[in-house]
């Protein structure tokens, strides 16, 4: 307790906070408001539940089944009844077996069956030969096809995290860069406001003309000016960046100040480490790879295309009153031409030719995006120490020339021009650490890093 209540009264005193002592916002609080809950983050994860959903869907067509059938007839000169009940279970292999019961009298003309009075029971099996000896089958490239796309998609899901992050971190450095700004506009309007009282003064005493009153309080609607445009700026970056997080901007000004920019710390990073990292972590670089995956199953698949469909099945009965049976078949499908086969073929390698060409394209654009980053990185770093110089000098400069205008050798609109060039100065200065941390996010995108929920 006494610890929080210390901590609280040196926000206070260092960042100046209100009555209530507010929370810094930093950007580890962003990830507390990036949950499932959140509209954005569910829609760039969500695609993933509904592929894995598909799975379910697709392991139904191995589910047992029931056939329930009944027909009768009462014809002029034929009579039948006929009745069957069976359960069939298809596996993984593509064998199906059946196991029933039915019982048929009279004449049966379409089915060509006769049992007992009593019926019979019935246990056979459906082979599809190429297809147990190739392992692959209908309902097996539908399975593994599902989830093949059901791990793709946890890697397009972390790849849509990996780009929202960007943005969303990026807007807060926006965020920052103009609450920032709004200061220092805020600072030239109180020079303007102090040195009006200065004016007037000097105008009451007769040691200035009026006109000067009317120079010093145009000057001071155009800061006015200035500082209504930025904060105007600075509110729509607010919200933009609060339309991220998902939260309120009442709660959000009640409970959190926001940090300088300049406190925020540079990160040190070298070309070749962020490389290798960029290599094992995109997911976008996985989700390729299940892209390859679902191309060799559909390689797999085709070659049942080059066999006859060969379907030979067993049906063993006992007929309760006239003992047991035996039944064998066969089934044969052969397209002469094979076009299907041979152009399925064709496609699937100018597919996997294609996606490994693209994958190359990704790794390529990534290397160059790095370096060019990095390399920014680097001029922005010289720049920001250039610049702490000229903030001296144009500070130096400006306090010059306020004397100056005190003692009567300069003029009002001297004085403007410098407090105006030292403000773009400090602006320019405030955009170079924004770059600087807009590029070290762009360079953890590049890399692949992002907020894991």
């Amino acid at each position: 307790m006494k610890k929080t209540f210390l901590s609280c009264w040196i926000y206070i005193f260092i960042f100046s906070h209100d009555a209530s002592c507010k929370e810094i916002f930093t950007v580890d609080h962003i990830q507390g408001y990036l949950t499932e809950k959140n509209p954005h983050i569910y829609t760039a994860v969500g695609q993933q539940y509904i592929d894995a959903a598909r799975i379910q869907t697709a392991e139904g067509g191995f589910d047992t089944r029931v056939h329930a059938e009944y027909d009768k007839k009462e014809y002029p000169i034929s009579t039948g009844e006929f009745s069957d009940v069976s359960f069939s279970k298809p596996t993984e292999n593509g064998t199906e077996f059946i196991l029933g019961y039915r019982n048929a009298e009279g004449l049966q003309e379409y089915n060509n069956i006769k049992t007992g009075s009593e019926g019979e029971f019935r246990a056979g099996v459906k082979v599809p030969v190429f297809s147990l000896f190739n392992e692959i089958n209908a309902r097996k490239y539908n399975l593994d096809s599902k989830k093949i796309n059901a791990a793709k998609s946890t890697f397009d899901a972390k790849n849509n995290l990996r780009i929202l992050h960007t943005h969303i971190v990026i807007s807060y450095y926006k965020l920052l860069y103009f609450h920032e700004l709004v200061k220092l506009e805020k600072q030239l309007l109180n020079k303007a406001t102090k040195r009006n009282h200065f004016i007037t003064q000097r105008v009451n005493t007769g040691d200035l003309p009026e006109v000067a009153i009317l120079d010093s309080k145009q000057q001071m609607i155009s800061r006015k000016q200035r500082v209504l445009t930025t904060q105007n700026h600075y509110r729509q970056t607010l919200l933009i960046f609060l339309k991220y997080i998902n939260i309120p901007q009442n709660e959000f000004q009640l409970r959190y100040e926001l940090p300088s920019l300049k406190m925020l710390k540079k990160e040190k990073i070298t070309l070749a480490n962020v490389i290798t990292k960029a290599l094992d972590n995109r997911p976008d670089l996985r989700a390729l790879e299940y892209r390859e995956s679902k191309l060799n199953l559909d390689t797999a698949y085709n070659t049942l295309s080059k066999y006859p469909t060969l379907n030979v099945f067993a049906y063993g009965v006992y007929d309760i009153e006239e003992g047991d049976g035996i039944k064998v078949g066969l089934q044969f499908d052969f397209p002469l031409e094979r076009r299907e086969y041979e152009g399925k073929k064709i496609e699937i390698q100018k597919s996997i030719s294609q996606l490994e060409e693209e994958k190359n394209r990704l790794i390529l654009e990534l290397k160059t995006n790095l370096s060019n980053l990095i390399y920014s990185l680097d001029v922005i770093d010289k720049n920001i120490d250039l610049g702490h110089e000229e903030i001296n000098i144009v500070e130096s400069l400006e306090e010059v020339e306020n004397k100056k205008y005190e003692v009567g050798s300069s003029d009002l609109f001297q004085v403007n021009q410098r407090e105006i060039g030292a403000l773009e100065v400090k602006k320019k200065q405030l955009e170079y650490y924004l770059n600087t941390l807009i590029i070290q996010q762009e360079i953890k995108r590049e890399a692949g890093e992002f907020l894991i929920l």
